[in-house]
């Protein structure tokens, strides 16, 4: 017995050996490897981007501030005084240095999010906001050097790239719009999975699964055909119905994120109680029904 104990010890460290040297096993270690990796360099972008954001904001509350100055001086009566002139032209030149820098970060947030619907998506709404806020910022600045410029020729004649920036404000718009819409269509197809039930012999024949009488059944990755799913949004979909009274997920999902379970006429019905966790392996369900 004691020889037998051993015998099957060693198999099964010789058959862990083997596995471990197996062409499939170092490929899905480097495929985790690699992950970790794209992990560890997007949380460091996230970082980046959150700095970013955080100097902008902080910028737009200096200008804020001035604004304030400049607002009271425009509805002030009279010539300037020199201390007053002075103050007016520190504030605009201020105000100007600060809108190019938030303007060159707002590009380079833009552009990161561009290139990343990933969790930069999460940020979308806030960069957003802070393209509104230049715009916002550059035309107001822009009215105010206009009103202030009555009371005083030098005030009209600052060199200042305010202009410049409100007059990019319909190709900043534009520019905003679409990048929006981008986003939109990018979140939405992250959020985009498929669906499809049906006997056995039926999923064969739709080429989503391969397998004979002693095989078991194995889902056809490679090339499969989205027009033959039925398409969801993971967010709304909570639960999938397949219409019998037996069904088997031969689609890999973790199993503690969700349950078989029938309903009120007995026909089992995919309850999803994690959607995140239901479809991160895999955006393909298929269930053997019958």
């Amino acid at each position: 017995m004691k020889k037998l104990f051993v015998g099957c010890f060693c198999l099964l460290a010789l058959a862990s050996c083997n596995v471990k040297n197996s062409d499939e096993y170092k490929a899905l270690q480097a495929e985790r490897d690699s992950l970790m990796q794209v992990s560890s360099q997007g949380n460091a972008e996230l970082t980046e981007m959150n700095s970013l954001i955080n100097d902008v904001e902080e910028n737009f509350r200096q200008i804020r501030e001035a604004e304030k100055y400049l607002a009271l001086q425009s509805k002030t009566k009279g010539e300037m005084s020199n201390d007053v002139k002075t103050r007016v032209k520190d504030n605009f030149e201020m105000i100007n240095e600060i809108l190019k820098k938030n303007k060159a970060d707002i590009d380079k947030l833009n552009d990161r999010l561009k290139n990343n619907s990933g969790q930069m998506s999460g940020l979308k709404s806030t960069i957003e906001r802070l393209n509104n806020e230049l715009t916002e910022r550059a035309t107001t600045i822009s009215e105010l050097q206009k009103s202030l410029a009555t009371r005083d020729a030098q005030i009209a004649s600052l060199e200042t790239d305010v202009k410049a920036l409100t007059d990019n404000v319909d190709n900043l718009a534009a520019q905003t719009a679409e990048q929006a819409s981008k986003i939109k269509e990018q979140d939405k197809e992250l959020n985009t999975a498929y669906y499809m039930f049906g006997t056995s012999k039926e999923l064969k024949e739709a080429k989503v699964v391969t397998g004979g009488f002693l095989a078991s059944n194995k889902i056809l990755n490679e090339g499969i055909e989205k027009s033959k799913f039925i398409k969801i949004d993971i967010r709304d979909t909570q639960n999938i119905p397949v219409y019998d009274k037996k069904a088997k997920i031969l689609s890999d999902h973790p199993k503690d994120s969700y349950t078989l379970e029938k309903d009120a006429s007995g026909k089992m019905v995919v309850k999803i109680s994690d959607f995140k966790r239901f479809w991160s392996l895999t955006k393909f369900l298929v269930v053997e029904v019958g």
